[in-house]
């Protein structure tokens, strides 16, 4: 993405200007092959799965599980349940925290006029496909103290959050968290401030994580 940017001299800071949020969504994984292991007697093979963490897919193995047997008066021969399908992957879109709000801003109020056409889009797509759940996570670059990033990421996270169910989403169905500058995309040498700000731009983020479905993960 390309993002504007202009000094403002008052205060030193540098304040993007931003014409769309131009909502990114983050490449799904490519196919990844796993063997099926021989069967083994009272378990059941869970297939491994791609799930979103740390802001990267990663692939978490599959596992055996026993299966579980009720005692009976008798004896009962008990067939393994043929595996569950692994769940989907979740879609994930990255929107630009500098294009969803001015600096230093994070309500619902805040959010500019091309962020609410984007939040309405992905809103009309999840209103027009079953899903099980979505995750609204803020993130902020790593200037500033910890306390307060993670108080700015958690607003921002709650008003794209508030603007999703504005558009007819159901409430129960999304969690909105701010983890502060956690999991950076990009890794940034000291500078001077102009460049570093500029540099961390794609760490200033808000991420909407859709999952298919609410299945349990083992």
């Amino acid at each position: 993405m390309t993002f504007v940017a202009q000094l403002a001299s008052a205060t030193g800071l540098l304040v993007p200007i931003m014409a769309s949020a131009q909502i990114v969504v983050v490449p799904p994984p490519v196919y990844h092959y796993e063997r099926l292991p021989p069967p083994r007697r009272g378990m059941v093979w869970h297939s491994g799965y791609w799930r979103w963490a740390h802001g990267a897919y990663v692939w978490t193995p599959g596992v055996w599980a026993p299966v579980v047997v009720e005692p009976a008066p008798y004896r009962v021969v008990v067939v393994p349940p043929p595996p569950p399908p692994a769940p989907p992957p979740p879609r994930v879109e990255r929107l630009s925290a500098d294009a969803l709000f001015p600096f230093d801003k994070g309500s619902v109020n805040d959010i500019r006029p091309q962020g609410l056409a984007d939040i309405a889009q992905i809103a009309a797509r999840l209103r027009a496909n079953p899903f099980g759940h979505v995750e609204v996570r803020g993130y902020t670059d790593r200037l500033g103290t910890d306390a307060y990033n993670l108080d700015l990421s958690q607003r921002r996270a709650e008003a794209v959050k508030a603007e999703l169910i504005a558009q007819g989403l159901p409430a129960e169905k999304i969690h909105a968290e701010g983890l502060g500058s956690q999991d950076p995309i990009v890794q940034c040498s000291n500078g001077s401030r102009n460049t570093l700000i500029q540099c961390l731009q794609p760490n200033r983020r808000v991420e909407i994580v859709t999952y298919v479905s609410d299945q349990p993960r083992w």
